[in-house]
């Protein structure tokens, strides 16, 4: 009994221990994200998520739009309480969800090989090893280094968790994993629907292990309470906006879906992202789908590997290359709904943010093909330390374009620079790096990098909005108001709803009346215009402090204190700690000196 104990201990130990040094690593390889700000729309996707403006925060589970994702919404909301905008408490948060991920990598594959004869006690090792290239691959640089792309990590965060619960009933016997299937299942699919794939990884595992009937309907069941409580809070909306006829305004699918060009998008898209699995580099956060007869071979050998694997079964449950079968098909199954938006409107039809969850199936295949067998096996001295060797160089490679990568997602300003060389062809990468060039006040090349974008055909009536307001501001620059005005307007006939392009407009009108100085009439007619433009802009987003604030500075300078302390009373009451609420609160105290100074004036003097 003794000895069983200190076996316990000894295990409990050095599960700790590797853990740690999990941890550890997957933390290390990305501090460089302390020191990066906000990139792309993060500020955007931060203000929008904060519930500190919503009247009613739990609106946000009760939501029959295509997206639902409070558990995300919750996260930063977290992180906007304690660290408002800035940046480090963001990227320290992705981090750690990261980190935690690849420790629940390894507790998961350790606990699905143990159980499997035919390892030779390799799975302690395969597991770490496992967890520690998923800790490092390149590939998750975008997830973690992008604050936005939140929804990734804490999927994959609940659905791993999900999958232990799933083992803990399946090996253990425990009826507590049913509840936490159900439970983790649900925050899962609540932090981004590409989740609902655990159902198929669920089955697939049951099938492989041969596990009883009653498990596989205990299990259904399960599965199904966290699908209906889900569906009762989201209704059937989403569904009917997902089949929308394809090409049609806010619809889901392109035009072409159900095309042949459809079919090569998606075997385009799943051969990119099995060589951007087994080839991490020349990494791009807006890339080309690919094409070439290589890429139809490379989507055909996962497919010709899993027959492969599948007939190797033999014998009670399953041999160890049987059971490689269940990773390879992880991967697939977890790629699925991504290989929906390759045949959608969304601008991008690729992205390297959504290998985070297939990728755990990769590291775990990728180990129990090289890890070495166990020391007592035939299996010579020297092709075992061969095959550490390359576990280890493979890991260091994977640090080292780790660390190559992360220097792109160092500001706004590097990511798009190397997107824009990497695809000259992209829309979405031309205005964006035009737009951080604007923002390092590089007016000159922004203005040829969009209009540049301007002249795709491809263009749409969003995009296109977008790029006119960007060159409304490379005008502004070059003080040529006028042009400025005209294509902030025709920003807005492309898109009424896009609120850069009112802010900047109701802008250009305030600083073009400050610089009057002997014609009060126009000085007031521009003002009186900035107040319209910048309450049309209410119309679509009545909770931007930004607008609000300048709504108080027009009525200001019209002496209007009445309206200008409302709209400046709005600030501070939307959010007290920020920045533009102290100046709300200064322009309040200048204002009653002003009028006071008013009164003072106007009084008869004895």
């Amino acid at each position: 009994m003794k000895d069983e104990n200190a076996d316990r201990k000894e295990d409990y130990r050095r599960h700790a221990l590797y853990a740690g040094i999990i941890f550890a690593v997957s933390v290390i390889i990305y501090i460089p994200t302390f020191k990066s700000g906000l990139i792309w729309d993060d500020e955007e996707i931060i203000k929008g998520a904060i519930l500190v403006n919503k009247k009613n925060p739990y609106d946000i589970f009760i939501n029959t739009g295509l997206y639902c994702r409070p558990m995300t919404i919750l996260s930063l909301s977290l992180d906007y309480t304690l660290w408002h905008i800035n940046a480090i408490g963001y990227h320290v948060h992705n981090v750690i969800i990261h980190a935690l991920n690849s420790v629940l990598l390894y507790i998961g594959t350790f606990n699905a090989l143990k159980n499997r004869s035919g390892f030779n006690g390799n799975y302690l090792g395969i597991s770490f090893f496992s967890a520690l290239l998923f800790a490092l691959h390149p590939i998750h640089t975008e997830s973690v280094a992008w604050i936005s792309d939140r929804t990734d990590l804490l999927a994959t965060f609940f659905f791993l968790f999900a999958f232990i619960a799933l083992l803990v009933y399946l090996h253990e016997k425990k009826r507590e994993g049913l509840f936490l299937i159900s439970v983790f299942f649900l925050f899962a699919i609540l932090s981004k629907e590409n989740a609902i794939v655990f159902i198929v990884i669920a089955l697939a595992y049951m099938f492989v292990i041969r596990a009883g009937k009653k498990s596989f309907i205990m299990v259904c069941a399960s599965v199904a309470i966290s699908l209906t409580f889900y569906m009762c809070l989201r209704g059937f909306g989403w569904l009917m906006e997902l089949f929308k006829a394809p090409g049609t305004s806010g619809a889901f699918l392109s035009k072409n879906a159900s095309s042949y060009s459809a079919v090569k998008n998606i075997i385009s898209a799943a051969s990119y992202y099995y060589e951007k699995l087994l080839c991490p580099w020349n990494l791009n956060i807006i890339p080309e789908l690919p094409s070439g007869t290589g890429y139809y071979v490379l989507f055909m050998i996962p497919v010709i590997l899993l027959v492969f694997l599948a007939v190797k079964r033999n014998g009670v449950g399953a041999s160890p290359r049987f059971f490689a079968g269940f990773w390879l098909l992880w991967i697939m199954i977890t790629l699925l709904p991504s290989l929906t938006i390759a045949v959608s409107q969304i601008a991008a039809p690729i992205g390297e943010r959504y290998l985070y969850l297939p990728s755990a199936g990769f590291c775990v295949l990728l180990v129990m093909v090289l890890y070495p067998a166990h020391k007592n096996s035939a299996e010579g001295g020297v092709n075992r330390k061969l095959r550490l060797s390359l576990l280890f160089v493979i890991a260091l490679t994977y640090a080292l374009l780790t660390h190559d990568r992360l220097l792109d997602w160092h500001s706004d300003f590097a990511l798009w620079q190397d997107a824009a060389k990497k695809n000259p062809h992209s829309v979405i990468t031309k205005t964006n790096y035009g737009i951080a060039l604007i923002r390092e006040h590089n007016f000159a090349e922004a203005g040829k990098q969009l209009t540049e974008a301007l002249s795709f055909k491809q263009l749409s009536r969003e995009k296109k909005s977008i790029v006119l307001n960007s060159l409304g501001l490379v005008e502004m620059d070059k003080k040529n108001y006028e042009r400025a005005e005209s294509l902030f307007i025709d920003s807005l006939k492309e898109n009424s709803g896009n609120l850069g392009s009112y802010n900047n407009l109701g802008y250009l009108y305030m600083k073009t009346a400050s610089q009057i100085s002997n014609d009060p009439a126009r000085k007031e007619q521009l003002t009186r215009r900035a107040i319209e433009v910048f309450k049309e802009s209410l119309k679509y987003a009545t909770e931007i402090k930004e607008i609000n604030f300048n709504l108080g500075l027009c009525y200001l300078e019209l002496n209007d204190f009445k309206n200008s302390n409302a709209y400046f009373d709005a600030v501070i009451e939307k959010d007290p700690n920020s920045e533009l609420a102290q100046k709300s609160i200064n322009f309040k105290l200048y204002m009653e000196m002003r009028k006071r100074n008013m009164d003072n004036k106007n009084s008869p003097h004895p």
